[in-house]
């Protein structure tokens, strides 16, 4: 843990240091050049159907490399909560769209187009950098190693996906999120109480959908750690290549993502989060593995019979929609 507290402070101080990295830097409020839209288009556009491309031409791969022993890994080695995984995709979903409503919030124009490009363009290379990771390392998820046959057949289920632990998109592209969705508000507002509120909520967010991909069981605290570092790493390097003022940004909203990240990482140690938000009813599924599991896939499973009718043949198609 205190590696990734480490590894986060230096993105961090780089974040401080780029903040005259731009003689003069561009206002999110001007129309741009044709090229510029075009090839930020044409890049943001790129990293999606590439991700795509990836996705669909390695849909079965054997495992590959993984750290043979390592503490803060083995200590979650075994670890399923299939209650935990479905809460992370409802947290990272919160945390991606929370910039955008931000952005509608500050109201709809050039402004907003340009930072929704901005933005974007974050998610698409970070999305695309974390499936390129997995596919080259195919490194077995935690929950691999159970015993459990239960477990064991669920894993068989997922395939290739089984086998793309490192490193976490859940964790980069929520603090890619974070990041770039925080800079950009900072951009359009000289609200300090609100700027503030939206580094630390956006952080604490990112850093519980991270913890809760380990508690689930999909990924090592190394894969959560190493995609926190990769999303910040994007989060600031597309709003540096885009040449925007990062002077802007106050030292103190980043001590308060610090903050916010930290009291999440170390908390979700002690705390359960689907146990202390089952009064929400966002941990609905069980936690443990003392009931028949579900697959996870988001594809139904569904079954196509042949049936006799009183007016003749047929077909009967009956599933699950998940």
């Amino acid at each position: 843990m205190q590696r990734a507290h480490v590894g986060a402070g230096l993105v961090l101080a780089w974040f401080a240091s780029t903040q005259h990295a731009s003689a003069e830097p561009r206002d999110l409020s001007e129309v741009q050049s044709n090229r510029y839209y075009y090839l930020h288009s044409g890049i943001t556009a790129a990293g999606f159907v590439g991700t795509v491309v990836e996705q669909i031409l390695t849909s079965h791969h054997s495992p590959g490399y993984d750290l043979d022993r390592f503490g803060p890994d083995d200590a979650v080695r075994a670890n399923f909560s299939e209650s935990s995984a479905h809460l992370s995709d409802k947290t990272l979903a919160v945390t991606v769209m929370a910039p955008l409503l931000l952005q509608m919030s500050q109201g709809f124009g050039t402004r907003m187009g340009n930072a929704s490009l901005v933005y974007a363009e974050a998610l698409s290379l970070t999305v695309l950098a974390a499936s390129t990771a997995k596919i080259i390392v195919r490194r077995p998820r935690p929950y691999s190693h159970s015993k459990d046959p239960r477990i064991l057949e669920f894993m068989d289920r997922q395939g290739a996906d089984a086998y793309s632990s490192f490193y976490s998109g859940h964790a980069s592209t929520s603090f890619t999120a974070a990041t770039t969705g925080s800079v950009l508000y900072s951009l359009q507002t000289d609200e300090l109480v609100a700027r503030h509120t939206v580094w630390g909520f956006s952080f604490l967010l990112a850093g519980m959908t991270s913890q809760l991909r380990a508690r689930a069981g999909r990924h090592y605290r190394t894969d959560i750690w190493v995609g926190a570092l990769a999303g910040m790493a994007v989060g600031v390097g597309v709003p540096v290549l885009h040449q925007l003022d990062l002077g802007r940004v106050r030292g103190t909203e980043l001590a308060v993502a610090g903050g916010g990240f930290g009291v999440t990482m170390l908390l979700s140690e002690v705390v359960d989060f689907c146990a202390a938000l089952d009064v929400l009813n966002l941990c609905g599924l069980p936690r443990d593995v003392g009931v028949p599991l579900r697959d996870a896939s988001l594809v139904p499973r569904w079954r196509v019979l042949p049936q006799a009718y009183p007016g003749g043949g047929g077909v009967s198609v009956s599933g699950e929609l998940l």
